[in-house]
């Protein structure tokens, strides 16, 4: 943590210097990662990092400091260099130091217990989830990964503003990634779990999970080409919609990069679909209870109901707008400058299970896999071509599995397109989730 002499000085003598407003923001987090091959610890990595980040506007332009290290005798380096960055930047955009929120809210994202989690402990857990894999049935042939991971992270903010804050998380995240084989047919699948409860970790039901998605996709083969209705499965849409999530930030919207733009109070999407940013969402993978500009951030509906209610907003877009901050604006590091992101960005759950969504589809696909997102998809205008697979649909029940196939769309047409949104709500590992949706008219290319 910093050194409260070391703040008031470098405060006390950027005032003294003519910076007019200064912030400090540091971080320092630590990960450990275990993996286990034949029942045996392949690979230790662990990792600790911290640094601190100083901004401060000069001349009302901000200018920066980055370092790793912290001690006063830098401090006359720290703001020489901060008023020779301002000197030189060149940007019309109004940058902000926040005086803080008039209250924030109380987020538990720290969970002691994670702490008594010992390095045997998890490399237990890690040979448990690939032995139980590997007897689950014998056409799992081999587990190319089994890995524990935990971490921790802190945030402190201060400014020559009075604001003061700060926040320490934890995680603790298992994966498995297997190989199935039968006759022909091999098949890589893998499946994740993240909290911070190792008492909530069930690495048996982890590893039969990824079990049973290899399995269920061996043997597949193309279907005929055509536009057909589809349930797309909860965790293909939320990566779908991670790629576009961009398409909702004021940042993408004010340079002309969003197909949103003046789209606000319009109907963009079916009736049922609404979504959410929810930085407060208990055991939520992005949850805060401020951003990296020090605003409070709060539960907000981006859609409701098929109308945009909102963009997502750091200070300075906000300024551009006219609005308040959504409490949207976070930088990556200490070393980083502040952007839009998102928090836990989902669409809202429905009512159906699977079983009444494929009752409701009746014909069609189940998409339960893509590849080729990032060179697939162009996330200015929405469209997009991705390798699928899955299985096919009859009377509403899986017939068997699909491969080979191609499925093109625009995702903002797909979003008028969702006619019914499943109960089943999942979240990626950076915070965007979706229940699994079914979507009609989407063009599938095949035999």
């Amino acid at each position: 943590m910093i050194d409260e002499k070391f703040k008031k000085k470098l405060f006390e003598t950027a005032a003294a210097e003519g910076i007019s407003d200064i912030e400090l923001y540091y971080s320092r987090s630590k990960s450990d990662s275990i993996s286990v091959y034949k029942s045996n610890v392949e690979n230790f990595e662990s990792s600790n990092k911290s640094g601190i980040g100083i901004r401060g506007l000069y001349n009302g332009v901000m200018g920066y400091y980055y370092s790793e290290i912290i001690d006063e005798k830098d401090i006359p380096q720290i703001i020489d260099s901060i008023k020779q960055n301002a000197g030189i930047i060149d940007s019309e955009d109004e940058e902000f130091i926040y005086g803080g929120s008039e209250s924030y809210a109380k987020v538990n994202v720290y969970n002691d217990s994670l702490n008594g989690f010992s390095v045997d402990d998890r490399i237990a857990a890690a040979i448990e989830m690939e032995k139980t894999a590997l007897e689950y049935d014998s056409r799992i042939k081999s587990v190319s990964s089994a890995v524990i991971a935990t971490g921790e992270s802190e945030i402190y903010i201060s400014n020559s503003k009075g604001l003061d804050l700060s926040e320490k998380s934890n995680y603790l995240m298992a994966y498995i990634e297997l190989i199935a084989r039968q006759d022909d047919s091999t098949k890589e699948k893998g499946d994740i779990w993240i909290g911070n409860s190792p008492a909530e970790l069930d690495v048996q039901k982890l590893a039969k999970s990824a079990a049973d998605k290899a399995i269920s996709a061996l043997c597949g083969s193309p279907v005929s080409s055509g536009i057909k209705n589809v349930i797309i499965q909860n965790e293909v849409f939320a990566e779908i919609l991670g790629c576009f999530v961009g398409s909702f930030y004021a940042e993408s919207v004010q340079k002309g990069f969003s197909l949103l733009k003046g789209k606000l109070g319009d109907k963009i999407a079916s009736d049922k679909v609404s979504i959410n940013d929810d930085p407060l969402l208990e055991g939520g993978m992005s949850t805060t209870s401020f951003d990296s500009e020090g605003v409070a951030t709060y539960n907000k509906a981006v859609v409701e109901n098929g109308v945009l209610k909102t963009y997502l907003y750091n200070l300075k877009s906000a300024h551009k707008d006219g609005v308040s901050s959504t409490g949207n604006g976070f930088k990556s590091s200490y070393k980083g400058t502040v952007n839009t992101s998102a928090t836990n960005f989902y669409i809202n759950t429905g009512s159906s299970n699977m079983t009444q969504l494929k009752d409701n589809l009746c014909d069609g696909l189940i998409i339960n896999d893509v590849a080729g997102l990032h060179s697939g998809a162009n996330v200015i205008t929405g469209d997009f071509s991705l390798a699928a697979s899955g299985f096919l649909v009859e009377n509403g029940e899986i017939v068997r599995p699909v491969e080979q196939i191609t499925i093109a769309s625009n995702f903002f047409e797909m979003l008028r397109n969702i006619s019914e949104v499943g109960n089943d709500l999942y979240f990626t590992s950076y915070g965007i989730g979706s229940p699994s949706v079914i979507v009609k008219g989407i063009n599938v290319s095949g035999e």
